[in-house]
């Protein structure tokens, strides 16, 4: 054979294949490679979808940047502190995150003060979070101040006179309703709206 003939033909001088794999390996198709040689084009796995918004906010690392004295130090560790935990992303920040973490320091700092027992605790912040807060048309701590209060006082237990009407309220909810500033027919209001939505 010629060696012309041994190029075209696919053979080398003794006459085998080219395609002839030595003994214990594995034939490879080099057919699916490009001529880029470390890209491949058969069947790839799909990329994972990921969305920017939503963050895995189940992170063990705590940075804990109130202790720092040094306050460029401060600073620096608090910016870490939030890319840790997916309030932001260089200049972009989660709006959607942020807003879910703070309605949910604010039902559960409410909950605190209202001294509110483990039951009613778990049944106030899912009926809080569940809710579309901008449809009240009014602050958010009302609306949490009133869901406390239908939790409460729907309960077939409850002791409590916490309904925004009643005379002789429970002394807790009386405080926060007065030192917030709540006017009792916006307290009404709020109140019929949020017991309504928990009947559908």
């Amino acid at each position: 054979m010629s060696a012309t003939a041994t190029q075209s033909g696919g053979y080398n001088s003794r006459g085998q294949s080219r395609n002839y794999a030595p003994d214990g390996m594995d034939f490879v198709d080099c057919s699916n490679f490009k001529k880029n040689r470390w890209k491949y084009v058969g069947e790839t796995q799909p990329e994972p979808e990921s969305d920017i918004t939503d963050v895995d906010t189940q992170n063990a690392t705590i940075i804990r940047h109130g202790d720092i004295i040094d306050l460029d130090k401060r600073k620096k560790f608090k910016l870490l502190s939030e890319y840790n935990t997916g309030l932001r992303n260089r200049k972009w920040t989660n709006q959607g995150y942020t807003t879910d973490l703070l309605n949910r320091h604010l039902i559960w700092a409410l909950i605190g003060q209202l001294g509110l027992n483990p039951r009613y605790q778990q049944e106030a912040v899912g009926l809080f979070l569940n809710l579309n807060l901008g449809k009240f048309g009014v602050n958010a701590g009302i609306v949490a101040y009133c869901t406390c209060a239908v939790v409460v006082h729907g309960s077939k237990e409850n002791e409590r006179k916490c309904h925004p009407s009643v005379k002789d309220m429970d002394p807790e909810f009386e405080r926060i309703a007065e030192c917030e500033g709540y006017r009792e027919k916006d307290l009404i209001s709020i109140y019929n709206k949020i017991a309504q939505a928990t009947e559908k």
